[in-house]
């Protein structure tokens, strides 16, 4: 038999045993405005971005630990846009509506309008987050998560004036700051 069924089985029973009063699944959607940082020719660059909508799924099996599914689209300008997945593990803070968060986001990177000058790859980005959140009540809350990548090359743009020898500048995204909104209702 498989050992990543056998782990996922007892990780679903575990999670789904009706023993445990505290489970409780949600579905919403969030609006995750960000600023973008990013490097080019060693010359740092700051963006906003006011474009981030996501679907959200939060499972709460047990008080002080959630998980979260978020599907969405992050549209930051001709070089930098996508659709997204993440997943993320929510610690709650002791007994208080505070919670720390982390977890992975796949940027599916659109890419395709090359130009004379440059242009974007079509290519995924995995990114690492981490951040803090608090949730005001059973519907609404509010998180501040960084996120960075190893795989950051997103862009490209040549230097033309240089002919014959065109260089070639990569862009790079050395950091990504969302500020989270999220509106959720309980299913379960």
């Amino acid at each position: 038999m498989n050992k990543y069924f056998v782990i996922a089985s007892l990780l679903l029973l575990t999670l789904l045993n009706p023993s445990i009063k505290s489970q409780s699944l949600k579905l919403g959607f969030r609006v995750e405005p960000g600023i973008l940082f990013s490097q080019q020719n060693n010359e740092s660059s700051t963006s906003f971005s006011p474009y981030g909508l996501y679907l959200t799924t939060l499972f709460t099996p047990i008080d002080w630990l959630s998980l979260e599914i978020r599907p969405g689209f992050f549209l930051a300008g001709e070089d930098y846009s996508g659709s997204e997945i993440g997943a993320f593990i929510r610690l709650n803070i002791l007994a208080t509506n505070y919670y720390f968060t982390t977890g992975l986001n796949n940027h599916f990177n659109s890419g395709g309008n090359d130009h004379n000058s440059g242009g974007s790859y079509k290519k995924e980005m995995l990114y690492k987050g981490i951040g803090v959140g608090y949730q005001k009540d059973s519907k609404f809350g509010i998180d501040l998560i960084y996120y960075w990548t190893n795989n950051n090359v997103y862009a490209y743009s040549i230097d033309n004036y240089s002919h014959p020898n065109s260089r070639i500048y990569y862009k790079q995204m050395t950091g990504i700051l969302k500020l989270g909104f999220s509106l959720s209702w309980e299913l379960l």
